[in-house]
């Protein structure tokens, strides 16, 4: 099969009182008001689109990759995917497929993919290029459902296209799904929290898997942490293994997660936050 992608000029809608910004993507989006506090079945927007409120605080919208009742009380979510070219079979690394070279201005591309995917299983992701001389990263606004098990056909952003002619099978190329296509409680991760990146805080209370749903990256939020902290001189900084999927966790990997807002005193932290994932 072969689609369109949509193409809103990068439309940016202002409603009450939040900016919706919708990129290009074989999906379309749906005129539904944002919800950031609940899930859906249904995809109404676009991966990554962007919902930015007027007081800072900035959400993307993902999918979940499994069912967790865990999650939702500790609130952020890690991405799940694995990396091409490892144990992987999330995204792909390896060499295009074509009867001739890709040239320039080229937006639509196959991939010699080992997996049968599903219908944009690459929306929002980034393919990689490695051509002699030259690297770059396209974003990648929608795939087709794999007409073979070794045949994913790939749609570009850019309108413009390749930046360089690619050589079929020999340019080695590496394909990745949206970082926001398998959001996952980080501890479900096939590695554990070790290995992971959190991409967001969920501010719902059910987490499904193939649902869809909006996670806070940036502004005011409230976290849970793993105990509370700022009641220690120079407390400040906000990092991933102050964090868990739960109350219980203890020991997280230290990714900058944000910082505390508020005044704290020995004795009494807080877990109000700025995020800063974005």
């Amino acid at each position: 099969m072969s689609q369109r992608v949509h193409n809103p000029m990068h439309k940016i809608i202002a409603k009450k009182g939040a900016t919706l910004w919708i990129p290009r993507s074989c999906v379309a989006a749906s005129l539904k008001d944002p919800d950031v506090y609940t899930q859906s079945a249904a995809q109404l927007y676009p991966l990554g689109s962007k919902l930015e409120f007027a007081d800072g605080r900035v959400f993307r919208y993902g999918k979940f990759g499994e069912t967790n009742t865990l999650c939702p009380q500790g609130r952020f979510v890690a991405n799940g995917n694995l990396v091409p070219g490892s144990a992987a079979t999330d995204g792909y690394e390896g060499s295009l497929d074509a009867t001739s070279d890709y040239a320039v201005g080229s937006t639509v591309l196959i991939l010699n993919d080992g997996e049968d995917r599903g219908l944009n299983h690459y929306e929002d992701g980034m393919l990689t290029v490695f051509p002699s001389g030259h690297i770059c990263a396209y974003r990648i606004a929608g795939s087709d459902l794999a007409a073979s098990v070794d045949d994913v056909t790939i749609y570009l952003d850019d309108p413009n296209g390749l930046q360089t002619a690619l050589v079929v099978n020999s340019t080695g190329v590496t394909a990745y799904p949206s970082m926001f296509s398998q959001m996952m409680n980080p501890q479900s991760t096939t590695h554990g929290h070790t290995y992971t990146s959190c991409v967001g805080l969920y501010l719902g209370d059910v987490m499904t898997d193939n649902y869809y749903a909006w996670v806070q990256r940036r502004g005011r939020a409230w976290v849970t942490p793993t105990a509370y902290y700022g009641d220690g001189a120079s407390e400040r900084l906000a990092q991933m293994h102050t964090y868990g999927e739960s109350a219980l966790r203890t020991s997280y990997t230290s990714q900058i997660i944000g910082y505390l807002t508020q005044m704290t005193v020995s004795g009494y932290g807080d877990g109000m936050v700025w995020l800063q994932l974005e």
